[in-house]
Order: structure tokens, then C-alpha cells, then sequence
């Protein structure tokens, strides 16, 4: 990853988590993007932390948060778009963070 390259150059180690964040507004209308958290190793977020300020940034804009799946492993943001986006989730380890069980029973029309 370019960016993580980077900052091992200059002697700064980072430790970056790959996350595709599902949203939905008030209308009902679903989204969703790819997001990286990054800081230095000693600095990594817990998962609890990295979805409440995920949720706070989006509920400030209105959004409310479906689910939250992070890609294990080293991604550029193209990457992460295809691999989310282009159907190539099954070739990529993943976890889910975060899933409002709510939602997805609604979604499921149970």
C-alpha cells in the first residue's frame, strides 16, 4: 500500500484496517463505501472505537449505520472498491465489526 509505504520510508510504522461501511438515510436509500482507519501500531483503535466514530461521522450527516466489514489484509482504496464493489469479496478474508440486527431483520422482512 502506498500510503503505509510511505510512512515506513520516513520510519513511521502504521497499521491500517480495510472497512466497507453499509448506510442507509432517512428515506430508506441504502449506500455504501470503503473507509481505512489508520494510526500507529500502539494506537489502534479497538473495534467497539473505530464503530463509534464511524457512527457518530455519518449520524451527523443524517445516515444511519446497517453494517460494518473489514477486509483482512493490505488494500489501496481501489482495491478495497473492487473487491467490495466488483464481486471479488469471496477471494479476500473478511469479518464483520458491526451489524444492526434491526435493520437486517427488517431488510429480511422478519
Amino acid at each position: 500500500m502506498l500510503f503505509t509505504e510511505l510512512f515506513r520510508a520516513i520510519g513511521v510504522p502504521v497499521t491500517v484496517r480495510s472497512l466497507m461501511v453499509d448506510y442507509c438515510d432517512g428515506h430508506g436509500n441504502h449506500f455504501h463505501k470503503p473507509m481505512q482507519a489508520v494510526a500507529p501500531p500502539e494506537c489502534v483503535e479497538a473495534d467497539t472505537e473505530i464503530i463509534a466514530g464511524i457512527r457518530k461521522e455519518l449520524e451527523k450527516q443524517g445516515y444511519h449505520i446497517c453494517g460494518i466489514v473489514e477486509a483482512l489484509g493490505d488494500f489501496e482504496m481501489s482495491e478495497l472498491e473492487g473487491i467490495f464493489n466488483g464481486g471479488n469479496c469471496s477471494k479476500c478474508p473478511m469479518r464483520i465489526l458491526f451489524v444492526d440486527i434491526d435493520m437486517a431483520m427488517k431488510e429480511a422482512g422478519l
